[in-house]
């Protein structure tokens, strides 16, 4: 049994193929889904932020120490990768801010707006942009800023890129065409396929529906691939909006409400749950 303190510290809880991990104040708790193992490990500083993979745990401390775990070999090391690329001569290295996991793309985005795909420095952003939330699926980033406007990068040979063409990769974080003129809360990418909240309480999904996951109930979205961020609409449900979505690899899960604002539920929009299929999209 574990017994957590009634610190201040935010609890971090994270769960992978393999392995769950809760960060709390000083302490990482590692628990493996098959097998009874058990394992902690304390840290000089409180755990700021987690971000997961299925090889990994990345642990954002609050002296601004990263830490990298491998639970399978039970291995602990610091990743200092910060400052090895500037953009400019006047560049400075910032502190993290964010951090987001793929199986593919490990990014971290700093106070300096620096962007990274660990360790190599990806693009700075403009000053005026603000980074909310940055979100990663196996191979493809999304990325939230402060005034509703999402970006995307990596791999979009499935469309999860969102802006109407079928990629191997974009290095750089371009704008979501698609969803120019929204203003978005919320982001969520796992797997190959990605979703969008907007500011009304709607729900927008794109990338590959190979099992349903995107909530798309036209036939001609079935088992395609979806470039192009999708109005998804909730049969009988027309007085539902849309605050928070989460993503899993073949399945989508959002969190609605009433628009009385008095009972809130929760609606998955996958049609079912089940291991990604290895076949190639269909384009």
């Amino acid at each position: 049994m574990m017994h957590l303190s009634k610190g201040l510290s935010a609890m971090q809880i994270r769960f992978g193929s393999l392995y769950s991990f809760i960060g709390h104040e000083k302490t990482l708790y590692i628990f493996c889904i098959f097998t009874e193992q058990r394992k902690t490990i304390t840290f000089e500083a409180d755990i700021v932020s987690l971000a997961i993979n299925s090889k990994h745990c990345l642990v954002l401390l609050a002296n601004g120490q990263l830490q990298k775990y491998d639970p399978l070999e039970e291995r602990l090391s610091c990743l200092n990768f910060l400052g090895i690329e500037l953009d400019s001569i006047n560049a400075t290295k910032g502190s993290i801010t964010h951090l987001a996991c793929g199986e593919c793309i490990t990014v971290a985005c700093t106070s300096t707006n620096a962007i990274y795909n660990i360790p190599n420095l990806t693009t700075t952003l403009p000053k005026h942009v603000r980074i909310r939330k940055v979100v990663a699926g196996f191979e493809h980033c999304l990325m939230l800023t402060t005034n509703g406007d999402v970006y995307s990068w990596g791999g979009g040979l499935r469309g999860q890129l969102g802006n109407g063409e079928i990629v191997a990769v974009n290095d750089r974080p371009c704008v979501v065409n698609g969803l120019a003129g929204v203003k978005v809360i919320d982001i969520a990418a796992d797997g190959w396929h990605s979703a969008a909240v907007s500011a009304f309480g709607d729900l927008y999904t794109w990338g590959w529906n190979n099992q349903g996951q995107l909530g798309l109930q036209d036939p001609q979205h079935r088992e395609r691939v979806v470039s192009l961020p999708q109005l998804v609409s909730f049969s009988g449900e027309e007085d539902l909006m849309v605050e928070k979505v989460h993503c899993g690899i073949g399945h989508t899960v959002v969190e609605v409400v009433g628009v009385d604002r008095k009972k809130q539920q929760i609606s998955e929009v996958s049609v079912n749950w089940t291991a990604p299929s290895k076949e190639k999209p269909n384009n």
